[in-house]
């Protein structure tokens, strides 16, 4: 216990020690900020989750499940079962607990580093590690929900210590899961780079297109309701039979053996985990390390020019293109704005009635005319979301090569602009082949529309490089494999924000000609707020560029401090 205290202790002081920073205290109290929002709205989900368990399973307060679906069949409604709700509910909770990290690419992995340095053992750096897995998101979410349903079912069938306990087992299985994903990556990771990062970005992208499916699929999913009982087997199955059949008088026995598998499950990746984190701690395996040699041609390579431009700014966005092609994860990230696609196709019937409805209502007819262009631009508006990433974090992929770039005689301003460019050609990438695919499925593209979405393209791409290259030169943050868009605690906190402010140019212009009843003016408005947004872009970019220059060693030092991960 000693050592725990120690390690304990440790922690805390390393933390003291960085709030003495101005820029460690902003992103702490932006960090406190954002994790206290989610506690919050997990707490207000996890209330009207355990109401619903009561509701679902008291004898005297909830409804007849069997009853009310044998009355709802003459009209094809499906009801599932109380077994099925919770199987559903719990299999939610594991995914987001095994996607989530990876999505968002903010997975934790052990890495004891210089802590092997002290008389500690690793099994107890180890135990401290697992235990901070509870301060996660995705824990901060899962495990009240989890508790409260636990709670739900023990007030309603009085069974205190059963219910609760199956709800703690249940919980202690997801920590694991999401502690043996994250090291099971990582480990992947450290040893084929690029295999590794290529599948950690595959799985985020299925992770995105899932969660935005689920919802669609969950009719489907209602309709075979009755075969939950194939599935008690798994972790998800076993706890919604322990909370519903489980509960039951004259089943302790089914119960034991629930609670015996989830622990059994437990065990297998907490012991699964440590040896992997072992493994990549200590070494291990008779890996052959294999020599690269580089074939070096007598012809001196000289890089691209771009015509119209310098020669370094040719040479920072040539390097900056370089960089965005040999990384995974935003090669992957291709796959997310096909979510709105999949969305649509699935909605097309509803989109139809409605398109169909609106020809009755002058409101309506008048938002079709003069909103046409505002579906594309959606799209559009989204690429830059998942972009945000890289534009609030422009010297996230240096490293090292930060050193180049301040020996380097470029101005800074022209450091800044190329980068500018060479993250709005990924977005302009990402819309065009959005635009591509829309136009191959639905068919419905107008030339209206694609001039209604390039004008708000030009003006995404200037007033988030602003906001961008303030938030990279006064909060950069350093890059791993597998978490390359991560961000500070205050970008992530004024994320959602610089989103909506966007949103407002093509609204603007939108208003602007609804109240004109002039769809000319609309576009006028918008081309005006575009040209606004350039101006403004290259009158800031000199000042910006100073601001670069005199933070130079500091953003050095951030992106190549491990400890800022």
């Amino acid at each position: 216990m000693s050592q725990l205290a120690t390690l304990i202790w440790l922690k805390w002081a390393l933390f003291r020690n960085s709030m003495r920073k101005s820029k460690a205290v902003v992103n702490r109290l932006a960090s406190a900020l954002t994790i206290f929002a989610a506690l919050s709205l997990s707490l207000l989900i996890a209330v009207g989750l355990g109401v619903a368990a009561y509701a679902l399973t008291a004898p005297g307060v909830g409804f007849d499940t069997q009853a009310f679906t044998s009355s709802h069949r003459r009209t094809g409604d499906v009801v599932p079962s109380v077994e099925f709700i919770f199987f559903s509910i719990f299999a939610l909770f594991y995914l987001l607990w095994a996607t989530l990290p990876l999505s968002i690419g903010s997975g934790r992995e052990f890495d004891p580093g210089n802590l092997l340095l002290y008389p500690i053992s690793l099994r107890k750096l180890f135990a401290l590690d697992f235990v901070s897995e509870l301060a996660t998101l995705q824990s901060l979410f899962a495990i009240p929900a989890m508790i409260a349903i636990g709670i739900g079912v023990a007030s309603a069938t009085g069974k205190t210590t059963a219910a609760i306990l199956i709800a703690l087992m249940a919980a202690a299985f997801g920590v694991a899961l999401s502690k043996w994903v994250s090291t099971s990556i990582g480990s992947l990771i450290r040893r084929k780079r690029t295999r590794g990062e290529t599948l950690l970005a595959l799985i985020g992208a299925i992770a995105g297109l899932g969660g935005a499916l689920f919802g669609q699929l969950a009719p489907v999913v209602f309709r075979h309701a009755d075969s939950v009982a194939a599935f008690r087997w798994t972790p998800p199955g076993a706890v919604a039979y322990a909370l519903t059949q489980g509960m039951h008088p004259g089943h302790a026995a089914e119960y034991v053996l629930v609670l015996s598998l989830l622990a059994a499950y437990t065990f297998v990746l907490v012991v699964i985990t440590y040896w992997l984190a072992r493994r990549a701690t200590l070494g291990g395996g008779a890996a052959k390390q294999k020599r690269q040699r580089a074939a070096i041609s007598d012809k001196q390579y000289t890089g691209l020019n771009f015509p119209f431009i310098s020669r370094e700014l040719s040479a920072i966005i040539e390097k900056e293109l370089r960089y965005s092609m040999r990384n995974a994860q935003l090669r992957m990230m291709t796959l997310m704005p096909l979510i709105l696609i999949v969305l649509r196709f699935m909605n097309r019937r509803r989109f139809a009635a409605t398109r169909v409805g609106a020809d009755t209502t002058g409101f309506s007819a008048d938002f079709f005319t003069y909103g046409a262009g505002l579906m594309a631009t959606t799209g559009v508006l989204y690429v830059f979301l998942i972009l945000a990433g890289l534009f609030c974090n422009q010297f996230a992929f240096d490293h090292a090569g930060m050193r180049t770039l301040i020996l380097s005689p470029v101005a800074r301003k022209k450091v800044l602009l190329g980068k500018n460019i060479s993250i709005s050609l990924v977005a302009l990438v990402f819309c065009s082949g959005l635009m591509a695919v829309n136009e191959i499925v639905f068919r419905d593209l107008s030339a209206g529309a694609l001039l209604f979405a390039s004008l708000s393209f030009i003006a995404f791409a200037s007033l988030i490089s602003i906001m961008g290259n303030l938030f990279s030169v006064h909060f950069p943050k350093r890059m791993k494999f597998g978490k390359r868009l991560n961000v500070s605690g205050v970008v992530g906190l004024l994320l959602i924000p610089m989103i909506v402010l966007l949103a407002l140019v093509p609204l603007a212009a939108t208003a602007a000609g609804y109240v004109a009843q002039s769809v000319l003016v609309e576009y006028v408005t918008l081309a005006a707020l575009a040209v606004l947004s350039i101006g403004f872009y290259l009158m800031l970019l000199p000042f910006q560029g100073e601001a670069v220059q005199k933070r130079e060693l500091a953003i050095h030092d951030a992106v190549n401090d491990p400890g800022n991960d």
